[in-house]
């Protein structure tokens, strides 16, 4: 059995899932394959741990055929599986061979529904488990006084008030590194839009929980520290707004930064305007970015690694220092402030050919939806 498949079995895999276009969970067979390095010729089969293939027991749609044959570099037929995400199916794999050594059977994953009796001793343990989830999920964390939008509808296309809020608290959590040259080392920070996954309701008595900071950032990622020469910054800032208006999630959220786009103008040529906060000063100011002066900025991992395209970042940064998790960074820093009311500040701008730009979209959308609606 293998893990990591390439070559001429990846090729085959990566083609399958091109043409399939049916992910239905985060972490898909083709990031299983992204993330493998060699290809193991002699692998007899290739299981992944989350995405079904097959026909569906439930209303999960499958991707292909279970399992998913390929043909290795030495010309075996090898089946390559996943049993889908969060403990709904059981991936059953009762494999036989031929003389030859090559796979002639296999199993079916198995749908863990009602029908399937339920081990005492498992749900015993599941239930303290349980238990102490809860109690530490229901954690007051701190109160907000304030709606915190979190919508995909906000974060992925203008300024938000919950990516000020996470990014006011990424900038907070390394204060700790002033010195006598500058009041901090770092002002600056992005975060994608899409890493936003969920608002929280201030109407529910304002309180904020573990639970709820977990809807909104539920990847388990850190904030980590980066230095970045100003030219990088600006690709970055161009590629958040290369295809706005699809809803995507390299939309970038920031603090410390003033940034003023022109929607009109080509993809690559929008950003009209960007300010950063000082640092080696005694009262912070905005200044322009200089595209040859070495900035440090936080960010998600997810970026720092090149993630929603970010690939600029990935292959241009000067240092890259891990930092904290992003749940203990916002939950810290909303504890210490005990009451939050993030406002919208004008961080993120759009000139006034951008609202030209997007009233012509809307426009050109309505109208071809009228078209559709009178020869329905």
């Amino acid at each position: 059995m293998g893990t990591c498949p390439s070559g001429a079995l990846k090729d085959q895999l990566w083609r399958h899932q091109l043409a399939s276009h049916q992910f239905k969970t985060h972490c898909h067979l083709a990031s299983g394959l992204l993330a493998c390095s060699q290809l193991y010729t002699r692998a007899d089969l290739i299981s992944f741990g989350s995405f079904i293939l097959g026909k569906p027991p439930s209303k999960e749609v499958p991707a292909g055929n279970y399992p998913f044959i390929v043909t290795s570099d030495d010309g075996r037929k090898v089946p390559v599986v996943q049993a889908y995400a969060f403990g709904k199916y059981l991936g059953y794999l009762k494999v036989e061979f031929d003389e030859k050594g090559y796979v002639t059977s296999h199993g079916n994953p198995i749908l863990l529904n009602s029908s399937i009796p339920e081990d005492p001793g498992i749900k015993a343990e599941i239930n303290e488990w349980r238990k102490k989830l809860y109690n530490y999920s229901t954690q007051e964390v701190g109160r907000t006084l304030v709606y915190l939008d979190g919508t995909t509808q906000s974060c992925r296309f203008k300024e938000c008030n919950m990516g000020n809020l996470i990014c006011d608290a990424m900038i907070n959590n390394n204060l700790r590194h002033s010195d006598a040259v500058s009041w901090n080392h770092v002002s600056m920070c992005i975060l994608n839009g899409g890493g936003i996954r969920s608002p929280i309701d201030e109407q529910n008595n304002g309180t904020i929980t573990l639970e709820s900071l977990t809807a909104v950032l539920p990847f388990g990622g850190t904030f980590d520290l980066v230095q970045l020469k100003g030219s990088t910054l600006k690709k970055a800032f161009e590629h958040s707004v290369h295809r706005y208006g699809l809803s995507t999630g390299e939309f970038l959220q920031v603090g410390g930064i003033h940034v003023v786009y022109d929607l009109s103008r080509k993809p690559g040529d929008r950003v009209v305007k960007l300010d950063v906060l000082c640092t080696q000063c005694r009262v912070p100011h905005y200044e322009p970015l200089r595209m040859d002066k070495v900035y440090k900025l936080i960010l998600p991992n997810f970026l720092a690694n090149g993630g929603d395209g970010f690939q600029m970042i990935k292959d241009e940064v000067l240092k890259h220092d891990s930092g904290d998790q992003d749940i203990d960074v916002v939950s810290g820093y909303i504890s210490k402030m005990k009451v939050i009311y993030p406002a919208v500040e004008g961080r993120i701008k759009f000139s006034a050919g951008s609202h030209c730009h997007g009233s012509f979209s809307l426009i050109f959308l309505s109208f071809w939806a009228v078209i559709i609606v009178l020869y329905q």
